[in-house]
């Protein structure tokens, strides 16, 4: 485990000073009034809530908390593993932005039987960004399973990605090539299951294409074996990430299977993220590519999801009681209007985020590489702002933090 030392408190404790500030922010764009109107000291009753109840960690909200063996889930938004973005850095935010379970990046089963070093640091956590689910790949059952044991002790849950498009993994004939091999599957699930008692997942597709959807198939083998929960990727492994995500196969799955089923798939807003929680019945939400340089999507859905279930303002806007959403829920026209509202954060404080994301990245990896690394993460946070072609090629030319800093602090004016 890496040494949470000193100087990742001291970086944790910046973090939470800014996710107070975002959190003001989201209160006001939300207007939510923590007083029920009723008296003038909306702003004390913000900073308590924040201060006594979430200590700058959104991950302690619980609304429709749910348990995937023996772990509780605080809520249903959850951060998806996503290779080259997914490390210490990003799942330290994505926790204490709301994410109530992270993923690791995926790691192949042979590289940590082979002990390779890039493999076992991969998959290296602190305490700061758990519960977290490490996610292994392979397509022989025997390896797999020995790769299931040797993280397991580091790991809060166990995760076999079964769905991956990418092609170096589909020639290994594992991911989403598993999807035309149930048996393989089931080998393999069945294999690893009797051999860890951490709890068990899989993140799958709704098939190999159009003409060969078997989530069902698949969920039920997955169910039967012991697998915990399941994330499915509302598209085909052919697909890639082209045309959309089909929700009506998860639909179908989650009213077959007794375990918690997890919605993976072009959520990228509050106006969609309760639309798939209120079709499908899903347990959780995975968000992935919406918060490549935007991780604060996930406190704005979490948040959003809170307002719109109408319980904040009869004070269930607690850290301690589990709220449930419910499809009947009335929405009232102000509602409505929140669901197409698209949030912001201010240009300032974007900036002080990513700066202190480039100081997280250089205490795990070192300035070099942390800043190569951050060069695209600026690409993603900074995406579409008005005028930011004449100075995006800026980006990469970074090579120090004290470049990055003088960049961003000539955005700031």
């Amino acid at each position: 485990m890496i040494n949470d030392g000193e100087r990742l408190t001291e970086l944790l404790s910046k973090l939470k000073k800014l996710n107070k500030l975002l959190f003001l922010e989201l209160i006001k764009f939300y207007n939510f009034d923590f007083n029920n109107n009723n008296n003038n000291n909306n702003d004390d009753k913000e900073n308590d809530y924040y201060d006594n109840e979430l200590d700058g960690d959104f991950s302690k909200v619980k609304l429709n908390s749910f348990k995937i063996s023996n772990l509780f889930i605080n809520n249903p938004i959850i951060s998806a593993p996503m290779a080259g973005i997914s490390d210490n850095t990003y799942r330290i935010f994505a926790k204490h932005l709301g994410c109530s379970l992270t993923y690791s990046e995926m790691v192949t089963s042979y590289g940590l039987i082979y002990k390779h070093k890039k493999s076992f640091e991969i998959v290296k956590l602190t305490n700061y960004e758990r519960p977290c689910a490490i996610q292994i790949f392979g397509n022989d059952a025997n390896v797999v399973a020995e790769a299931a044991q040797l993280i397991e002790e580091n790991a809060d849950v166990i995760d076999i990605n079964m769905g991956c498009p990418v092609p170096k993994v589909l020639k290994t004939k594992s991911g989403g090539y598993l999807l035309n091999e149930p048996e393989t599957i089931r080998k393999i699930i069945k294999k690893v299951k009797e051999n860890i008692k951490k709890p068990l997942t899989v993140k799958l597709r709704i098939g190999w294409d159009n003409n060969n959807i078997n989530i069902i198939e698949i969920a039920k083998i997955a169910e039967n074996e012991g697998v915990d929960a399941i994330a499915i990727h509302g598209r085909t492994v052919k697909q890639g990430y082209s045309g959309t995500a089909n929700y009506e196969y998860i639909k179908k799955v989650k009213s077959i299977v007794k375990i918690p089923v997890i919605a993976s798939g072009d959520i990228n807003n509050l106006a969609k993220a309760r639309w798939v929680m209120n079709f499908t019945g899903c347990d959780g939400l995975m968000i992935g590519r919406a918060a490549r340089g935007n991780p604060w999507i996930f406190i704005q859905l979490l948040l959003g999801l809170f307002i719109l279930n109408n319980r904040i303002n009869n004070r269930n806007f607690k850290t301690n009681e589990n709220i449930k959403l419910n499809e009947n829920d009335n929405i009232n026209a102000n509602d409505n209007n929140l669901l197409n509202l698209n949030f912001q954060i201010s240009n300032g404080l974007k900036i002080d985020y990513m700066l202190l994301y480039l100081k997280f990245l250089i205490y795990f990896k070192g300035e070099e590489k942390a800043v190569k690394e951050f060069r695209k993460i600026l690409g993603w946070a900074f995406k579409g702002q008005r005028d930011i072609s004449a100075i995006k090629n800026e980006f990469f030319k970074i090579n120090t933090f004290e470049d990055a800093q003088e960049i961003l602090k000539n955005m700031k004016i």
